[in-house]
């Protein structure tokens, strides 16, 4: 037991707490605004457009209305073939790497003590049809080729769903490993509106893998295989990868590599592998599905780097976290409940 721990927990609950006091905040202020007085002159037809925006499906499951972009944010234009995407300054902008200086099981250990990353450093949005589809980040090859990581890639500066899907497709540069990968998470409404949908905050229990899943990961740490400032990892060794060590493939189908993430017996991220030389040679990844299993809306991401300094064999671990960086990265062991 770590002196931390409950901390981490109080600031689970602090987080929680703080959202639904704001969700009560503003459903009050809008019915009270919307009983008190006729919309201003010229605001009635931006009304009358929000409610007839896609950005509320049949399936009763509310998409990003793209007029909740933050300001500043314009388009950039057509990217990769994934329809047109909007940064800040309307200037596409490569995310800045945390160095190649550690790697693997330390990532966690080097970012923790750091603080806050740069969060929406980089971040592009997916617009279509007036909604936001899709949000993502572009990364240097030559980053992924010299070992570099990435952390704090957040996907909440606006109020999203849970994504369905990732890609990951390369821009190919002018000369070898000069291009940018484009990771994006994507939004697009159930095609079942009896598919169950999770909030912010809704952690799946772990049971809910069923028993094909088995631990993964963490050898080193046999007593408990819990990963600090991670959590442990689980996947179905019974649906392999194309690549090595669980590295999926663009011809992979269904959920061959995914790999869920547990603290305290409830599911905290969801995460895939993708190999260092296939991201060299400019592979592409066109269909990652995200939805194999209910999910909450992802908090934040991490490209991590397993290997050495000059490796080029290596592998990147994508964690996709449902939880603040705030709350994980300082474990040193298993917190006691979340």
């Amino acid at each position: 037991m770590t002196l931390g721990r409950p901390l981490k927990t109080a600031r689970w609950s602090d987080f929680l707490a703080r959202r639904r006091k704001t969700l009560v905040a503003l459903l009050i202020g809008s019915v009270g605004l919307a009983g008190c007085s006729a919309p201003e002159p010229g605001t009635a037809e931006p009304v009358r457009r929000a409610e007839a925006s896609p950005a509320e499906t049949g399936s009763g499951v509310s998409l990003g209305d793209a007029t909740a972009l933050p300001a500043g944010y314009s388009s950039i234009g057509e990217l990769a073939g994934r329809g047109e995407l909007f940064a800040a300054g309307g200037q596409a902008a490569v995310r800045l790497h945390d160095g190649n200086h550690y790697h693997g099981y330390d990532g966690p250990l080097v970012w923790s003590p750091e603080g806050d990353a740069t969060r929406t450093q980089g971040l592009l949005y997916g617009v279509e049809d007036g909604v936001i589809a899709s949000a993502g980040y572009l990364i240097p090859q030559e980053d992924l080729a010299a070992g570099r990581s990435f952390h704090g890639m957040t996907l909440r500066e606006v109020d999203l769903p849970a994504a369905r899907s990732m890609t990951a497709d390369l821009i190919p540069g002018d000369t070898p490993e000069s291009g940018q990968y484009l990771f994006l998470w994507h939004f697009p409404p159930p095609s079942d509106a009896s598919e169950p949908t999770l909030e912010v905050g809704d952690l799946p229990l772990l049971a809910s893998l069923g028993d094909a899943y088995t631990v993964a990961a963490c050898d080193h740490i046999p007593d408990t295989r819990f990963c600090p400032g991670m959590g442990r990892h689980y996947t179905d060794l019974s649906v392999p990868t194309g690549g090595p060590a669980f590295a999926r493939q663009p011809e992979d189908t269904g959920t061959a590599g995914v790999i869920f993430g547990e603290a305290a017996d409830k599911l905290i991220f969801i995460e895939y592998v993708f190999g260092q030389a296939d991201l060299i040679s400019g592979m592409s990844w066109p269909a990652i599905p995200l939805d194999g299993l209910a999910i909450p809306p992802i908090d934040n991401i991490h490209v991590l780097h397993f290997g050495t300094d000059e490796s080029t064999t290596g592998r990147y671990t994508v964690h996709m976290y449902f939880l603040p960086e705030e709350v994980y990265l300082g474990w040193e062991a298993e917190p006691e409940s979340l």
